[in-house]
Order: structure tokens, then C-alpha cells, then sequence
């Protein structure tokens, strides 16, 4: 690490729903397996919010998720893969329990060399901060959970005779915005919802039919019956107020055929016990304990991976994804709501996404 600063800028996290922005910050120690970016970009998440909400080790951690940047130093076991100076972006798992260091809100940030991805020359900073919780969700919950069909229509292994439908609730959340492209680039029907101002937008990403979800007791119906009573497999981006309910709705009425997954935890609260539910957790992609239960990031019936499979796959889809990318396959420049002050602006962009008062896209800040 020769010719780095000891200390960088920071936003930290010292309490629950306590964060400050640290200009002595130690810089992270790169690790196996590891490299250390000088960060460019970073965007917010909802999860960032509330994880910062439960937040509660004794010593302040860095936050966020989503970096983009070019690489300073590789650690062991990184190989070929990358280099000093590749542009990248990869996810960083931002107030781990027990490790201070490992966040995306900073001057330089530590990514796992598995979880990241060279950037084309094509997409920008900005767009480059938008693309790794999406893109880690996207495939961890479409692919991995709900076992849709993979996006590799020229090896034989994506498009079937019959496309499945799936149901994309939330498809103006950011990781909506992402599963609508990867879930129409495998050939599937693609239902969503949102309110009537995005509906030009999602379909601009890949929604074939969109319903405004305002209308609770008219929207589950219009799916089932726009789908013919066969539609088998939704992922709820929102996971709150009546999407739980909608989705079993739209589902087909058949018992034990049906998946749900949402992006939080649901319990017990799907209304249908005889639908397979559960949530999909990106932190599992690590492959490394989460702060959250491991029986919770599983479905109810046990459809869901353990965290080895999650990051075996997670692996293997990053680079699917960037392939993806490199061929111009996925839109970034939709996703970006660019928000100027750098790390000092991402106090009042957290508490702006908190409010929500964010949609259609993500916050991004370029330093």
C-alpha cells in the first residue's frame, strides 16, 4: 500500500441512526481474495437507511453498498483478474458486524473480487455505481430463487418454447428497474406494476403489461386474469403495505405451484400458505455471516440456497452480467438521479430516500 494516505474520508456510522462523515478514517487493509478501489461513484440504497436504523457495534463503520472506481491494489488470490487501474464496480457489504472498513462510502473502498466487474468504456461513473446491488439482487432472486430461465439465449439455455410470466411488483424501484432487463432478456413475460407517471418508463426496460398497484383490490385480479389464471412466479421489490397482498392475488389460484420472493423479509405475512414465500438477501452473496438470520433468507418450503450456494452462484452470474454489459444489453443512464456535495451530500441524500421521496431511479454521487 505504498504511496497511499493512511486516512481517508468517510461516512460513517457511530449509533443507530447516527452517522458522521470522518475525515480520519483508516484506510482498508486489503485482504485476499480482495482489491482496494479509489472510489469515483457510490449510490444510496434503501438498505443503507436501514441498516443504519438497527446499527449498534461499538466502534463506527463505514456505510454503503454500491462503489465504483479504479483499482489500486489487488490482494491474494485475485490472480489475473484484475489489475492496478481497471475501472470497476462491485458491492461492498457496508456496516458489516465486526468489520469497520468494509463500506462503499469512502475515498477508497474494499471489494471482493468475485462480487465485482470490470466497467465498459461505454458507461459512465455514475452510471457505473448503479450496477451492483442491482445487478447482485437481480440474479440472486430471479435465477437463483425463483429459478427462471438464464439470459443465454446463444448457448441454449435461456429461451424456452413456452416463456414463463413473471411478475415484477415495484418495477420503478431501482432493483425493479433492473430484474424488468434481466427478466426480458431471458424471455419471459413480463408483468409489472408502478404508478401510471413511470408506466412509459417500465416498459421502456421490458415490462410486456403494467398495472398501477393504487387500486389494492383491483390489481391482484387484473394480473390473474390478463394472465390467464397461469402466472407462477413474482418478486416483490417493495415488500410493504398491500404488495404481499396483490402478488397472491395475481398469482395463480393453483395450490403448491406458485414461488413469491421479496427484496425484505415477509414472516409470516403472505397470505397464502399454499404459495412457496420468502425473501432474497443480497448480503448472502458474500458467501461470509450476515447480520441476518440465515433461516430468514431462505424460503418458507426451503426453496432458497445456503450463503456457500448463494456466492458460488453470485460468482458465476457477475460474470454473466458483465458480458451483458459489455454488449450494450443493459440501460444504466435511467437508473442515475445525480446529486451534487459528494460524501458530505449523502447525509441529506439518505434522509431524502428515507422520505421517499426518491422513485425511478437511484442517488449518485460522483467525487
Amino acid at each position: 500500500m505504498q504511496n497511499l494516505p493512511n486516512t481517508m474520508l468517510a461516512v460513517r456510522a457511530r449509533g443507530p441512526d447516527d452517522l458522521f462523515v470522518d475525515s480520519e478514517t483508516p484506510i482498508p487493509k486489503v485482504r485476499p481474495g480482495y482489491i482496494l478501489i479509489k472510489v469515483f461513484s457510490v449510490a444510496l440504497n434503501p438498505s443503507d437507511y436501514k441498516r443504519l436504523g438497527v446499527f449498534n457495534e461499538s466502534v463506527s463503520h463505514t456505510m454503503g453498498c454500491d462503489a465504483a472506481g479504479r483499482v489500486v491494489v489487488c490482494g491474494g488470490d485475485i490472480g489475473q483478474s484484475y489489475k492496478p487501474g481497471d475501472r470497476v464496480a462491485g458491492l461492498c457489504y457496508g456496516m458489516k458486524p465486526q468489520d469497520p472498513s468494509c463500506g462503499a462510502f469512502g475515498e477508497y473502498a474494499l471489494l471482493k473480487g468475485s462480487l465485482t466487474m470490470r466497467v465498459p468504456d461505454h458507461v459512465s461513473d455514475a452510471e457505473a455505481a448503479t450496477i451492483p446491488v442491482g445487478v447482485n439482487f437481480a440474479g440472486q432472486a430471479l435465477y437463483h430463487t425463483l429459478r427462471l430461465p438464464l439470459p443465454l439465449p446463444r448457448l441454449g439455455l435461456g429461451l424456452s418454447t413456452k416463456p414463463p410470466s413473471v411478475l415484477i411488483y415495484g418495477g420503478a424501484t431501482a432493483t425493479g428497474m433492473t430484474a424488468l432487463q434481466f427478466a426480458r432478456l431471458s424471455g419471459c413475460h413480463v408483468i409489472s406494476t408502478c404508478s401510471p407517471r413511470n408506466f412509459q418508463l417500465v416498459k421502456a426496460l421490458g415490462a410486456h403489461s403494467v398495472f398501477d398497484y393504487h387500486d389494492a383490490d383491483a390489481c391482484g385480479p387484473a394480473i390473474r386474469a390478463a394472465t390467464n389464471n397461469n402466472l407462477l412466479y413474482a418478486l416483490d421489490c417493495v415488500a410493504a403495505g398491500e404488495s404481499l397482498r396483490i402478488c397472491a392475488e395475481a398469482l395463480t389460484s393453483r395450490s403448491g405451484v406458485a414461488t413469491y420472493t421479496a427484496s425484505l423479509p415477509v414472516g409470516d405475512r403472505f397470505p397464502r400458505k399454499d404459495v412457496r414465500y420468502g425473501w432474497t438477501s443480497g448480503y448472502t452473496s458474500f458467501g461470509e455471516p450476515t447480520h441476518l438470520a440465515a433461516s430468514d433468507a431462505k424460503l418458507r418450503t426451503g426453496v432458497g440456497a445456503a450463503a456457500d450456494s448463494d456466492s458460488d452462484f453470485a460468482a458465476w452470474f457477475w460474470k454473466l452480467a458483465v458480458d451483458l454489459l459489455q454488449h450494450d444489453r443493459l440501460r444504466l443512464g435511467p437508473l442515475v438521479h445525480l446529486r451534487q456535495g459528494g460524501l458530505a451530500g449523502v447525509q441529506e441524500g439518505l434522509a431524502e430516500l428515507k422520505g421517499g421521496n426518491v422513485s425511478a431511479g437511484k442517488l449518485v454521487y460522483t467525487f
